[in-house]
């Protein structure tokens, strides 16, 4: 993600979204970290351009569930932090510059001092480096509440309100252009495709 640019009204629209999507599967306490999130992220869209500042989503977590697994039923809720560091730029564009840690972790409800996985998208260790699909920080959100709640988010994302609509455009958008520069970077490799996604750098503007 280090790097890519994006405009700000279009991460500003997707974090509305999922904050609408997902609100029902999010403990009710702590849908203020998506509020904080999109509140400093406004912030830092307004603050001197060229400067990174820290944006930081605080653990934010999800009911439980166990549409995850049928067949063992016992009930299981994720947590989901992360730090990113953002630098405001001209024409209403932001970017990924540094530090861009998105962090879920597992946790069984019965016994929430128990934790039962963990992993970071991406993570500050620089190997392995794999070709990722999360775009941004709420895409990786997604992610986990599609594997959690299996039978009820396809629900959600599939109606027709105004946020799921902006949500799906936004992510088709995106996606779309990953893809499309997958596929080039496939169809030009020297070697395995799995070394040149791995060694090869996404343009700044690919998102816009």
């Amino acid at each position: 993600m280090a790097g890519l640019r994006f405009k700000i009204a279009e991460l500003e629209r997707e974090i509305k979204a999922m904050k609408s999507m997902g609100e029902e599967f999010f403990e009710p306490q702590t849908l203020w970290t998506l509020k904080d999130l999109l509140r400093d992220l406004q912030s830092i869209g307004e603050a001197q351009k060229g400067k990174a500042r820290p944006l930081e989503l605080q653990c934010l977590h999800t009911i439980p569930s166990d549409q995850y697994d049928r067949k063992s039923g016992k009930k299981i809720h994720a947590v989901i932090s992360g730090k990113w560091q953002l630098r405001p730029l001209e024409k209403s564009e932001i970017e990924f510059c540094g530090i861009a840690s998105t962090r879920i972790e597992l946790y069984a409800s019965d016994d929430p001092d128990k934790r039962l996985a963990m992993w970071r998208i991406p993570n500050w260790v620089p190997i392995p480096r794999l070709p990722s699909l999360f775009i941004t920080p709420m895409s990786a959100i997604e992610f986990i509440l599609g594997e959690l709640f299996q039978n009820d988010w396809p629900e959600v994302t599939a109606s027709n309100t105004k946020h799921v609509q902006n949500w799906r455009a936004l992510q088709k958008k995106w996606l779309q252009k990953l893809f499309l520069w997958y596929r080039d970077q496939i169809e030009k490799a020297g070697s395995s495709s799995w070394v040149a996604l791995k060694e090869a750098k996404p343009e700044d503007g690919m998102f816009l």
